[in-house]
C-alpha cells in the first residue's frame, strides 16, 4: 500500500508552452491545418486577423481565442507585426472547465477587460521556476482562475442585467475602446472619449463602466502600461521614448504608474524574463513528458532553463 506521502493529487490541467508580452515580426503568421494536441488560448495586443469558426475574422487589442485541439489554426496581424499573449494547455479537466463556464471556443472573444491574464500568467512562470512542493497542483488551479476570470468578463455573463439601449450600445463602445487604445499617445480625456460616443463624459463613464467591465481611463493606463512593457523589451528605445510612445505626459508620471502597476521601475523591468516574453517549451515534468515542440516559434522570449 502506498503511504500517504506518497500520493499526489490528481492535476486536471498542465501547461505545455506559454509566452507573455510576444512581439513577431510581419512575416510571422500562428499557421497549424491540423490544429494541435492541446488547447490554444491567446490574448492579442494588435489588431488581428484569425480564422474562426465564422471564417477569417479581424480583431481589436484585448480579444482573446481559444482554439480546441481539432481545430485549424491561423492568426497573423492586420497591420504588419504583432504582440500576443499565448498559452498552450493540455490535461483532462479542460472540455470540463469549457462547459463549466460556457466558453466559446474557435471564435473571437471580447471579454470586458483582461488585465488578469498578466499576473497569472507571471504566477505560473513563478511556479515553474520554484517547482516548491505542490507546483504542478498551483499551475492547475491557476489555470483553472485563468478561465474563470476569462467567463466572467465575457459580454453574455452579464447580458440580463444590460437593458436593450444599452446592449445594443456594446459594440460602439468597443469600437471607440479600440480607435483610443490605437491612438494612445494622444492626450485622452473621458470628454474626448464621449464626444465619440455623443454622449455627455459623465453618462459616458457609466455606460463604460457596465458595458465594459471599467472606467475609461483606468482601461486606458492599463492599456498603456501593456504596450509599455512590450516597448521596453526594445533597448534601443530609451525610457523617455517609451513614455513618449505610450501616452504618458513625463518619465516621471509614467515611472510612478509603472512602479504601481507592475511593481517595478520601467528599467528594471528589461531585467525580468517576463518583460521581453518567455517561452517554456523546454519545461519538462519528469517522467510525464507531455511537451508539444515547435508549436510556437518566433518572438523575443527567452527560454526557462531547465
Amino acid at each position: 500500500m502506498r503511504s500517504v506521502r506518497d500520493r499526489r493529487p490528481s492535476v486536471g490541467l498542465v501547461v505545455e508552452d506559454l509566452g507573455l508580452q510576444w512581439e513577431h515580426d510581419s512575416a510571422f503568421s500562428v499557421e497549424r491545418p491540423h490544429g494541435m494536441a492541446v488547447h490554444l488560448f491567446v490574448r492579442f495586443h494588435s489588431p488581428m486577423k484569425a480564422r474562426t469558426t465564422a471564417g477569417v475574422v479581424t480583431s481589436g487589442p484585448g480579444d482573446c481565442l481559444l482554439y480546441d485541439p481539432t481545430f485549424p489554426q491561423w492568426y497573423r496581424g492586420a497591420e504588419g507585426g504583432f504582440a500576443d499573449d499565448w498559452v498552450h494547455v493540455g490535461g483532462p479537466r479542460m472540455p470540463e472547465l469549457i462547459r463549466l463556464y460556457q466558453i466559446p471556443v474557435n471564435e473571437i472573444l471580447r471579454p470586458r477587460e483582461t488585465e488578469f491574464v498578466t499576473p497569472i500568467f507571471e504566477a505560473v512562470n513563478r511556479e515553474l521556476r520554484r517547482r516548491e512542493p505542490h507546483w504542478r497542483e498551483s499551475v492547475s488551479l491557476l489555470l483553472e482562475s485563468l478561465f474563470l476570470q476569462l467567463a466572467r468578463q465575457l459580454p453574455g455573463q452579464r447580458s440580463t442585467e444590460l437593458t436593450p439601449a444599452e446592449a445594443a450600445r456594446v459594440d460602439g463602445f468597443r469600437s471607440i475602446r479600440m480607435q483610443v487604445h490605437d491612438q494612445m499617445q494622444k492626450s485622452w480625456r473621458v470628454a474626448d472619449m464621449a464626444r465619440l460616443a455623443n454622449l455627455s463624459p459623465s453618462r459616458f463613464a457609466v455606460l463604460y463602466l457596465k458595458l465594459l467591465g471599467t472606467s475609461p481611463m483606468e482601461d486606458l493606463i492599463h492599456a498603456r502600461l501593456n504596450r509599455a512593457r512590450a516597448l521596453l523589451t526594445d533597448e534601443r528605445l530609451s525610457v523617455r521614448q517609451v513614455a513618449d510612445r505610450t501616452g504618458f505626459g513625463s518619465v516621471c508620471h509614467f515611472a510612478r504608474l509603472f512602479r504601481k502597476h507592475v511593481g517595478c521601475a520601467p528599467r528594471d523591468c528589461r531585467r525580468r524574463p517576463l518583460a521581453s516574453g518567455l517561452d517554456i517549451s523546454e519545461v519538462r515534468d519528469e517522467g510525464n513528458d507531455t511537451r508539444v515542440p515547435g508549436q510556437h516559434s518566433g518572438g523575443t522570449g527567452e527560454r526557462i532553463p531547465t
